[in-house]
């Protein structure tokens, strides 16, 4: 192989003929002075060593003693501007007209990116100044024109089927599982191992925000001030506070106490019930409620029960009263007729 090498310090914008030699590389060398001279009229003051050359399929070009000497990689557009990179802090700056160097980002050797700062530990850090600004991510808009934002492991080695191996947040308008096709919806969720998605967590275009389960996703539970959902769909730990709430029976509400042929209990059997066990029949015990809380969907189904109950206590108690009434004015009658 024939390498080329030309050593100098600031990016040459003219072609250099060099006749290639039987060597392994020719080399044309700017020593570090500051008298070089390439051709006439061309700019040659303030050379420092640096090198260009041929290897394979590549062109190599660069300066020596960068960062012990403090000195920047420079690409100039003549007079007007410059691309300004200095080997010591990692800064990319740019050169305005004036000679201004401003600092517009930073690229480190272990590959961390600033933009608009200078580098840290993070692989991608951006200062947004002192004005208003963002990262905005664009696409075509249509149903199929999907914007990702992925995070994933590298390996999913001993992660065990149905475990989580890529969370996704994703602007999609196809309605996958929102069922919306009438503007973008933005869907949080993960992707399992083998098939299928845990529960999206919806934020579509008209302002719900929903925890779906479909598409083959696996339904999901919130919890609030807690870890444990016990399995229930939303889990509070602490206060709640409602304008109004709305529970939706999923059982027989009793209306059927008032059907005919309902065994109403003898009043001498729930007597005998609450003595026994201290609380009403078909009611949760103090123990229950304490063990397992309230269902109120439930509790107030049971409570109305009890009340259509006491109900018909009450009918059928003002009917013997009348009849009772009745029995007595026929008994007066007779003693008045003797």
């Amino acid at each position: 192989m024939i390498k080329v090498i030309f050593s100098f310090s600031v990016l040459l914008c003219v072609w250099f003929p060099v006749k290639a030699q039987t060597d392994t590389f020719s080399t044309l060398n700017f020593p570090n002075t500051y008298a070089n001279t390439i051709t006439t009229g061309f700019y040659s003051a303030n050379f420092r060593s640096g090198f260009i050359y041929q290897s394979s399929a590549s062109i190599n070009f660069g300066l020596t003693g960068l960062k012990a000497s403090n000195f920047r990689f420079r690409w100039l557009a003549h007079d007007n501007g410059a691309i300004d990179y200095s080997a010591d802090t990692d800064q990319l700056m740019f050169l305005d007209g004036n000679g201004n160097l401003n600092l517009k980002g930073s690229l480190t050797a272990n590959g961390n990116i600033g933009i608009g700062m200078a580098p840290t530990a993070d692989k991608l850090a951006i200062d947004m100044g002192a004005t208003r600004g963002g990262v905005n991510f664009l696409s075509d808009g249509d149903a199929n024109a999907y914007m990702d934002l992925k995070f994933s492991v590298k390996t999913t080695t001993g992660i065990a089927t149905g475990k989580p191996v890529l969370w996704e947040a994703s602007l999609r308008k196809d309605g996958y599982f929102s069922a919306d096709v009438s503007g973008p919806t933005l869907e949080f969720y993960a992707v399992r191992q083998g098939s299928g998605f845990y529960a999206p967590l919806l934020f579509k275009s008209n302002g719900d925000i929903i925890l779906a389960g479909a598409q083959n996703a696996t339904n999901g539970n919130v919890g609030i001030g807690t870890t444990d959902t016990k399995g229930y769909k939303l889990a509070v730990n602490g206060d709640a506070i409602f304008t109004r709430i709305k529970v939706k029976a999923n059982t027989a509400w009793p209306d059927f106490v008032f059907a005919p042929g309902y065994d109403l209990p003898a009043l001498s059997e729930v007597n005998a019930f609450i003595k026994e066990h201290k609380h009403l029949p078909d009611m949760p015990s103090e123990k229950e409620v304490k063990a397992e809380g309230l269902d109120l969907g439930e509790m107030n189904k049971k409570l109305l029960q009890k009340v259509e109950e006491l109900t018909l206590y009450i009918l059928k108690q003002d009917a013997q009263l009348k009849r009772h009434e009745q029995e007595i004015q026929q008994l007066k009658s007779s003693v008045k007729k003797r």
